[in-house]
């Protein structure tokens, strides 16, 4: 199997070979270097889903880093990101917040004069891709196709895997975010980045959420025959809480596994929430009336979070992992994660910080009162059977 791939993108030389010595001493063996922004798109298109992560200078003659960020983004390009450049802060942090805007997986960014370690600590929080695992072309546009995608919702193809939520109070799980995956022939894996698309664009989105629904309450009925107590939160599209009969669906289909409302977690991602707002509110909080816990997800990326606070009746607030990510170097992340934490804790939510991927970040946390946290330092999203593994272990550890 072909190993995973680093890109780094610097017009100048010596910073390319200085950057390509780091990461070989950092144990990364396999090093692309491209000249331009240009070379980068070039080497993409050639190696694709074996690069893990790019490394990417700012200031380059032609195409600058901002603008080989917009081909990233039209590229889907699932690599992570790490901006550098010796800038000033603001406008590094600015090209960082563009990055998030593409919907690019922004490990962080490093400055010219950044400690080796720096460089080591972003690449801590990769999640590399397994090389040849993927489809592409052809035989993704078929599985892609409507037809097979409802072939494969009934056929129970689309699977949960799980996130574990931890409590930095008590060093347990106290709830895991339930993932929707979709493994195929021969060991490959399509990403939801490619199939969510195509099942919104075929009007399958329902089907996709009452799927998974059937698939964790499952679960959740396996694992409390295990005495493994925990809540799961399962994420909804905006499509689907705008569908005036889904809470009864919903309610029957817990009482029918034996459950209550409160054993799940409602996400709803902020940025949905202005879209037909009224029929929004009357879903949602008839939801909160059966005793579902609503989650606002991604909390601080949409235009009116505090509008949401004050007129839906959320009881998780899930601050999003970007700012996590960049508050231990930017003060104005900093200040905006701890005035998330403190709004939460103010309106007795409970507040989440995703994202957490380095043993720093943790600690940052900590120090900013942040009490639970998701996140790859924590546990990876993972199957049925691993997380039962997981969750068994646990209980037989002593509590903090």
């Amino acid at each position: 199997m072909s190993e995973a791939l680093v890109l780094v993108v610097d017009d100048d030389a010596f910073q390319r070979e200085l950057i390509g010595m780091q990461l070989s001493n950092l144990g990364w063996t396999q090093v692309l270097l491209s000249a331009s922004g240009a070379d980068a798109l070039t080497q993409i298109d050639l190696h694709g889903g074996r690069i893990a992560a790019i490394i990417s200078d700012l200031s380059m003659p032609d195409m600058d880093g901002l603008v080989l960020l917009r081909h990233l983004a039209k590229l889907r390009c699932r690599a992570g990101i790490i901006l550098r450049s010796g800038v000033h802060g603001e406008i590094l942090s600015s090209a960082a917040g563009l990055a998030l805007a593409h919907g690019l997986h922004l490990l962080g960014v490093l400055g010219k004069s950044d400690p080796h370690d720096r460089l080591q600590s972003l690449l801590a929080g990769l999640h590399a891709p397994v090389p040849g695992r993927g489809m592409v072309g052809a035989e993704l546009a078929l599985a892609l196709a409507p037809k097979r995608l409802r072939a494969a919702l009934e056929g129970g193809e689309f699977v949960p895997w799980y996130q574990p939520k931890l409590d930095l109070r008590s060093g347990r799980t106290v709830s895991a975010e339930a993932l929707a995956r979709w493994p195929v022939h021969g060991g490959a894996m399509i990403g939801p980045a490619r199939f969510v698309p195509a099942l919104e664009a075929a009007g399958l989105v329902d089907d996709l959420f009452y799927a998974m629904v059937r698939a964790v309450l499952a679960d959740m009925v396996v694992w409390r025959e295990q005495h493994l107590t925990l809540k799961v939160a399962i994420n909804m599209s905006m499509a689907t809480a705008l569908n005036l009969d889904m809470p009864e669906r919903l309610q029957r289909m817990v009482e029918d596994a034996g459950l209550q409302a409160a054993d799940l977690i409602i996400e709803i991602t902020e940025s949905q929430l202005m879209v037909e707002r009224s029929l929004a509110m009357e879903t949602l909080t008839r939801l909160s009336l059966m005793g579902f816990v609503l989650s606002i997800d991604d909390f601080g990326t949409g235009y009116s979070s505090l509008v949401q606070l004050i007129d839906l009746p959320f009881r998780e607030l899930k601050i999003d992992g970007s700012f996590v990510q960049r508050a231990s170097t930017e003060r104005k992340a900093e200040a905006i994660l701890r005035i998330a934490i403190l709004i939460g804790v103010n309106l007795a939510m409970e507040v989440v910080a995703e994202g957490v991927e380095t043993a720093e970040q943790l600690e940052f946390l900590r120090g900013c009162g942040g009490t639970i946290v998701q996140g790859y330092q924590v546990a990876r999203p993972m199957p049925f059977q691993a997380c039962t593994e997981y969750l068994q272990s646990q209980a037989l550890q002593p509590a903090l």
